[in-house]
């Protein structure tokens, strides 16, 4: 949707462009349009790169790459608990899982073994936005 707006909103300032010279716009005139048209379009270019990069980010990926799978399985308590586990604590409050993994909110799987996350805590507390957003998704995937 984002790449036909983007060539709507190109053609249309070009045309906007060709009807002021065409019509004895000032140089002035097309070179401030042109000026705006290419502003507007890299900010869009920047929209549209930033969805391409979320849209390409693997939770799954993040929890493996991350070192998560080391002390957490699918259905297995290991280290930790399981994915399946953590899955149901948190159903419906992906704020508060990815609060926990930002070490702003407290463990309600089992709070007795959050002293053995705290490192890792400094790992996923560190990544970027769209990265624990995929991992937090990733996670309550697993009901």
């Amino acid at each position: 949707m984002k790449k036909v707006t983007l060539n709507v909103l190109t053609v249309s300032l070009m045309l906007g462009m060709a009807t002021l010279v065409a019509c004895g716009g000032s140089s002035e005139e097309v070179k401030e349009t042109a000026k705006d048209a290419v502003e507007e379009a890299t900010e869009m270019l920047e929209e549209v790169k930033e969805e391409v990069v979320e849209a390409t980010i693997s939770g799954e990926e993040v929890f493996t790459s991350k070192g998560c799978v080391a002390c957490h399985q699918l259905e297995t308590k290991t280290v930790g608990p399981s994915l399946k586990e953590i899955a149901a604590a948190y159903d419906g409050n992906k704020d508060g899982l990815t609060a926990f993994l930002k070490e702003e909110g407290e463990a309600i799987v089992d709070p007795a073994q959050a002293a053995v996350m705290q490192p890792q805590l400094a790992v996923t507390k560190a990544l970027p936005a769209a990265e624990l957003e995929a991992l937090s998704e990733y996670i309550l995937s697993n009901k």
